[in-house]
């Protein structure tokens, strides 16, 4: 029972230490209202697949102030026999967003078998004097109705 306890204590002692993962995929929540998208629209919005895919970046006003941008994806969803499209946010966990997303500097590769490939950089707010850069990537395939943070 004692060595069962001591692989537990430094299971967890290694698991706090290693850092949590900057991005996550959530349905869409009270961010996604279309009052959100950052303007100018025309500079933070983009179109991929003919339509299939639409994506805006999103800022909550500022509030809560270290984590207000996020990355709305609205996609095709083959899978669905109604014919409704998926909406998800992308952010730094499950109910926040990041301090800051370069939407200039999204990238997009698109591969048949894996769907489209997002990229794009970000800042996570620390503790108000660090900040952790990072480059987010999202995989969008429409044919099997998923959205997945990589």
């Amino acid at each position: 029972m004692r060595f069962s306890t001591s692989i537990l204590s430094a299971s967890l002692m290694l698991s706090s230490a290693l850092p949590a993962l900057a991005v996550s995929v959530r349905e869409c929540d009270w961010a996604s209202n279309a009052q959100s998208i950052a303007e100018p629209w025309e500079k933070n919005t983009k179109v991929f697949g003919n339509g299939a895919v639409r994506i805006a970046a999103v800022d909550t006003g500022g509030e809560p102030v270290c984590c207000s941008m996020q990355l709305l994806i609205l996609a095709e969803d083959k899978t669905n026999e109604q014919g409704e499209r998926m909406c998800r946010l992308i952010g730094s966990n499950a109910t926040l967003g990041f301090e800051w997303i370069d939407f200039s500097k999204l990238t997009a590769n698109y591969h048949p078998a894996r769907g489209l490939l997002l990229t794009f950089p970000y800042s996570l707010y620390v503790d108000g004097l660090q900040h952790r850069s990072g480059v987010a990537r999202v995989n969008i395939n429409t044919a099997r109705g998923i959205i997945t943070a990589q």
